[in-house]
């Protein structure tokens, strides 16, 4: 496969042709090159940047090329990981209403490259994940269905394609094709380079108290004094729960590194792990608190050492106690956040997805049509205890209840329930099933529960996060490789920390 035959690129079989220049002639012109650009960055600024910009994605597209026509989905993968979320600001023609994306073109580079590969490296799907995507085939029918309601349907179109199909498609690339555990050090590495920008632009967010990438339609909002950041996406819950699934992603690639680690990747692992988590609690969800104290209990209970589970019902006590912290440091926005108008809010909501979907039934009011129906339409305006609803799902299952309707919502949970099976199967099958089933289940409920107050099911960005992160830990349980007795025994015990 490989037609290059002179110069390899360490850790892949991609090979570039050697140029035939001499190694002191190669230096000079490197030299030159690299003076010419620096004069230019210190001369205009902006050129001069420009014009690495350029090199730099020059180089990368070159590389990327030579992987897809060699087969290799790796290299398209592990780049897009540490480039995705600055993809919306930066990579996204026009900037409103896009048309070319990095997630559209991903996709497309991966599916050539998987029709180049050898079909010795495919895996197929396991049995239980093909009745999964079965049901999510026919919800996907069922909610492009629903767009002949549409009064938009280029926006609706946009949220079916983006926001369901892409990621289920990611998904199925890494099974089929992705080595886990040849690449868990590079994935593990630009996993915690990833976390780590997306922190400090959150970071940078709430000490200047504004928006940094602004994208169309997404806005930063406060919580009391404080901002809740958003980050390089359209949502803070996006935002959060792409941390979340970071953090948990992360703690499963420490496991597949094993004890052997430098003292550098340690590090790395340490300030990408207190990245993630930063990027969790910044926009200040309740709900995300409260998956976050249910997964640290399950944790603690499930622990095989007794002192282990000691230190983990002790960390649940510390943080039941943060919330004292927060109101006395920051007593307005504790105040905000512990007000019963945001509750009465959101249980007003679900009367109005009630109401919609009961004048909708079967069919629905059409994908991504929920707030424009309940803002033209006075006979869905609900209250609780006098507050009125949000006009907005704030549920997923809500959302995809009373915009496809019961033919949607049915095969939309059903997909659900046989993912969830699929990996509870995986406890009996030795350590790489255990291993990925106890990672699945916390992120999976963090994905769930804040699911139950937020419509996040609906946004792109976190749904190919989320099917990307779940579908590496069922290829690494599809055994792969054959392992030896001394790794099996490294894997057997998914309690590494930090």
């Amino acid at each position: 496969m490989n037609s290059f035959p002179e110069t390899a690129i360490e850790g892949h079989d991609l090979k570039l042709a050697a140029t035939g220049v001499s190694d002191p002639v190669r230096f000079w012109l490197l030299f030159v090159a690299c003076g010419l650009v620096c004069a230019l960055v210190v001369l205009e600024p902006i050129l001069g940047l420009g014009i690495i910009a350029a090199i730099a994605a020059s180089c990368v597209a070159i590389y990327l090329l030579v992987a897809t026509l060699s087969g290799e989905v790796e290299p398209t993968i592990l780049i897009w990981v540490l480039i995705f979320p600055l993809g919306y600001y930066f990579l996204s023609f026009p900037r409103d209403r896009s048309i070319v994306t990095l997630d559209r073109v991903v996709p497309v580079l991966l599916l050539s490259a998987l029709a180049l590969a050898s079909k010795d490296r495919s895996r197929p799907l396991a049995r239980a994940l093909r009745k999964c995507a079965v049901a999510w085939i026919v919800f996907l029918v069922f909610a492009a269905a629903s767009l002949v309601n549409a009064s938009d349907i280029l926006t609706s179109g946009r949220t079916l394609i983006d926001g369901f199909l892409l990621p289920a498609m990611l998904a199925w690339v890494v099974i089929r094709n992705f080595r886990v555990r040849e690449n868990a050090g590079a994935l593990h590495l630009v996993t915690c380079l990833m976390a780590l920008y997306v922190a400090g632009i959150g970071v940078a967010e709430m000490v200047l108290g504004r928006d940094l990438l602004p994208l169309p339609g997404g806005e930063i909002t406060f919580a009391g004094a404080l901002p809740r950041p958003n980050g390089p996406f359209w949502t803070n819950d996006a935002f959060a729960l792409i941390g979340l699934v970071t953090f948990f992603l992360l703690l499963f690639l420490r496991n597949l590194l094993g004890e052997r680690i430098s003292s550098r990747r340690r590090v790395i692992h340490f300030v990408g792990l207190t990245a993630a988590l930063a990027t969790a609690l910044m926009p200040m969800f309740r709900s995300m608190a409260v998956s976050l104290l249910i997964i640290l209990l399950i944790a603690a209970l499930s622990a095989r050492r007794p002192a282990m589970r000691l230190a983990g019902i002790v960390l649940l006590l510390v943080c039941l106690s943060g919330g004292t912290l927060i109101a006395v440091l920051a007593p307005d926005t504790y105040a905000d956040r512990s007000n019963p108008d945001n509750i009465y809010g959101r249980i007003a909501e679900q009367r109005q997805t009630w109401q919609l979907f009961s004048t909708h039934p079967i069919f629905g009011v059409g994908l991504g049509r929920f707030t424009e129906i309940v803002n033209r339409d006075t006979r869905y305006l609900a209250f609780y205890n006098g507050v009125r609803s949000v006009d907005s799902p704030h549920n997923t299952l809500g959302g995809i209840l009373a915009e496809t309707g019961i033919l949607g919502f049915v095969p939309y949970v059903t997909a659900q329930i046989l993912l969830f099976l699929s990996f509870w199967r995986l406890r009996k099958g030795g350590p790489r099933g255990q291993l990925a089933w106890t990672y699945f289940l916390y992120i999976f409920l963090g994905y769930s529960i804040n699911g139950m107050t937020l419509a996040s099911g609906y946004s792109s960005d976190l749904n190919l996060w989320f099917m990307f992160s779940i579908a590496i830990l069922y290829k690494y349980s599809m055994n792969e490789n054959p392992v030896s007795a001394e790794v099996v025994e490294t894997e057997a015990v998914p309690e590494y920390g930090v």
